[in-house]
């Protein structure tokens, strides 16, 4: 079999003849499914560039037995990661109260993960160039022994000690793993299902955590044990899981046949280093393929690509919002409605469903506006979201229905916008940064996994003066700083452009004349329509 070629491609651009045209020359697309939520969940994964093989060969490749079986196992780490980090929401401001602490550190327990995970990344991107089951049963390991020390905390009553064992569950999150397993062992055709699957498990994670840790709270009353309690269950259990998840990986989890989608390549010191195949980049005429021996491609500035800078730097920002939302939650709900664990966990669960709807509803806006559009109205949307959460006591009384409804509006919201940054990164980022350890995907990944440390950090350093001061000192700071992020983007957005449509853009422009400027906004739709397609097409290849 011939090297792997990679480029990027539209619907548009395949063969006659080929799986993706009809008889009449109509396309039908094997990667975009008929279900409009499956391209939008594709695309909140993140994961960017579509591979292809010159003669579609691995596409015609059949899926063994244990091919499945190790995709459900790299679907379930990330599960598992998902539960392990929200499942001490709930709890975490009970426990450091516990081990002697101030309640507001619960935001730097629920933080030491992502903190955790802003280094891991690092390592696991590179890890995965020459090895996926290793990486993962190190990470693994990095999770059981995390509860294990989060769980013993209490007996030993450290809060230092649950501090290490959070920072260890952050070295066991493999999401870095599992994205680049998807990329390079699923077939083509299935990549787009596969970018879906990952998410819904990531959803599901989030939301059976705190479930989880409701169910805890019901079932566990207090007693005069420190081994097992309300706040170290959830360590236990999810030690218990992540065993039973390390064995079955050591003995089922296959690694991919590296030979048919890796390229041994020379880099100028003689190294050599296990890398995708090289890009198959095509001039407009269709020519000029490069061939693996070339030299690679020298990485573009980023600093001067306004629509990736913007993407990056909102989804910072949004992740910082929602893990505000979600990890001041119990801490916020105790203080002004007097709701214990159960009743917390449970609407955090609940939140957590939420992300179907708003990746539905981020599919049906897809069709009809354009990324940036979709942008702008959502981050104004978020703002008001935030104001709604901030308490106008006492001349208007703060009530449960008031937090419930703007929480819900920040959190549908924040995830819209997730799909909408990552819709617009995917066409805007140079084809440079689709390989090598720190890709488009890393970039994307330690931008949010910052914006989560972040706002825990400043959850935790505005409560510990007084419990009452999160609600109004976290989310008034947040307002203000949406609200310049909003004045920015308004100032960005005539640039926040994909390179085809700001070509259109600028043809209509010259043209000048209503006639002209009316065939101008046709033309772009019908681009944006194509360009859609094409992007969901692209966005199933290497994340980190």
């Amino acid at each position: 079999m011939r090297p792997a070629k990679y480029r990027l491609q539209s619907p548009n651009d395949r063969k006659d003849g080929g799986s993706g045209t009809t008889a009449g020359g109509s396309h039908s697309s094997p990667q975009c499914p008929s279900s409009p939520i499956i391209p939008a969940l594709a695309v909140s994964s993140g994961l960017f560039l579509e591979s292809k093989d010159a003669d579609d060969q691995d596409s015609d490749a059949p899926v063994r037995s244990h091919d499945r079986i190790s995709g459900y196992l790299n679907l379930f780490s990330t599960f598992l990661y998902m539960i392990n980090y929200y499942i001490v929401a709930p709890t975490s401001g009970k426990y450091a109260a516990a081990l002697g602490g101030d309640p507001a550190l619960a935001g730097l327990l629920i933080g030491a993960t992502p903190a955790a995970t802003l280094l891991s990344t690092v390592l696991y991107s590179w890890w995965a160039n020459r090895s996926y089951k290793s990486a993962i049963l190190f990470a693994s390991g990095c999770s059981l022994a995390g509860n294990v020390l989060y769980s013993l905390a209490l007996p030993y009553d450290s809060l230092n000690m649950a501090m290490a064992g959070r920072l260890l569950n952050g070295f066991g999150g493999a999401r870095a793993i599992n994205r680049r397993y998807i990329a390079d062992a699923t077939p083509r055709e299935e990549r787009t299902a596969a970018s879906a699957e990952f998410v819904t498990a990531g959803a599901l994670g989030m939301s059976m955590g705190p479930a989880l840790a409701a169910v805890f709270g019901w079932g566990i009353r207090p007693g005069t044990s420190k081994i097992w309690t309300e706040e170290t269950a959830p360590g236990w259990v999810m030690g218990l899981v992540w065993v039973a998840y390390i064995v079955a990986a050591y003995l089922y989890f296959e690694e991919p046949h590296r030979a048919e989608i890796v390229t041994k390549k020379v880099d100028s010191n003689g190294e050599v280093s296990a890398l995708l195949p090289a890009f198959h980049t095509d001039d407009e005429d269709g020519s000029s393929p490069t061939t693996p021996m070339q030299p690679p491609v020298r990485k573009e500035s980023l600093c001067s690509n306004v629509p990736v800078m913007t993407t990056l730097g909102l989804y910072f920002i949004l992740k910082l919002v929602l893990e505000a939302v979600f990890s001041s939650c119990p801490a916020v709900t105790n203080y002004y409605f007097a709701w214990d664990s159960i009743v917390s966990g449970s609407y955090l669960a609940i939140l957590g469903v939420l992300i179907f709807p708003a990746n539905l509803c981020l599919a049906r806006l897809s069709y009809r506006h354009d990324d940036r559009d979709i942008i702008w109205t959502v981050t104004v949307a978020m703002l008001v979201g935030i104001a709604g959460l901030v308490s106008y006591a006492p001349r208007l009384p703060y009530t449960a229905n008031q937090y419930v409804c703007f929480s819900v509006a920040v959190f549908v919201a924040t995830n819209v916008l997730e799909g909408a940054c990552m819709s617009l990164l995917s066409k805007t980022i140079p084809a440079s940064y689709a390989r090598g350890t720190f890709n488009s995907g890393f970039l994307a990944t330690e931008s949010g996994t910052a914006g989560r440390a972040v706002g825990d950090v400043i959850i935790s350093y505005i409560g510990a003066g007084e419990i009452g001061n999160i609600l109004n000192g976290t989310f008034v700071n947040l307002f203000w700083v949406t609200a310049v992020t909003v004045v920015a983007l308004r100032a960005a957005y005539p640039r926040l452009l994909a390179p085809k449509e700001k070509d259109d853009e600028d043809s209509g422009s010259k043209s000048g004349g209503e006639g002209s400027l009316r065939d101008k906004h046709m033309t772009q739709r019908a681009n944006f329509v194509r360009n859609k397609v094409s992007s969901i097409d692209r966005v199933t290849s290497m994340i980190v």
